[in-house]
């Protein structure tokens, strides 16, 4: 049954309100991506977007059915990774192909190293500017980046305040 976008928005916000993931369901209104696939992704779920009489809609099932796959997700401590930031790959190096293939972690590390390239040329005349902002440091992140640095800078733009519908990252 065809639902509109604010239904589902609600519909899956309260569904999901304990899931222990956190959800930006405001995505299901602000539809990033929908022109290039006609989907909006939680996490690695796809939900379809229907038109329906000139205007945008949600089956009903498909939100219950993501939002109960977020409800009942469970959370192992003990079974995570610590993982290495890779290095810093200008856009040439990169095959022509990768380009267009949505990958969040390549989004995510393209957003550290902006954040961190930022840093390091901010308030700097272009002779003193440097690559230093290019490898990783000490903490994991590009350059002289902090995280609260990132999550600060990441939560000024509505793009970068979340990846595939998970809600903004916290310090």
């Amino acid at each position: 049954m065809p639902i509109s976008r604010e239904y589902a928005r609600s519909l899956f916000a309260d569904l999901t309100q304990n899931a222990i993931v956190p959800l930006d369901p405001d995505e299901l209104l602000h539809m990033p991506g929908l022109a290039q696939h006609g989907h909006v992704f939680f996490g690695d779920i796809a939900v379809r977007c229907y038109k329906h009489k000139a205007r945008w809609m949600y089956d009903e099932r498909d939100i219950r059915r993501v939002g109960q796959a977020f409800a009942d997700l469970r959370l192992d401590l003990d079974d995570v990774v610590d993982v290495q930031l890779p290095a810093y790959r200008d856009t040439g190096e990169r095959d022509p192909e990768d380009w267009y293939r949505v990958d969040w972690r390549r989004r995510l590390v393209s957003w550290m190293f902006w954040q961190a390239r930022q840093k390091a040329h901010d308030g700097r005349s272009y002779e003193e500017r440097n690559n230093s902002w290019k490898r990783v440091g000490s903490n994991g992140l590009p350059g002289d980046l902090s995280w609260e640095e990132f999550v600060v800078a990441s939560s000024r733009y509505r793009y970068s305040q979340n990846l595939a519908g998970t809600a903004r990252w916290t310090c």
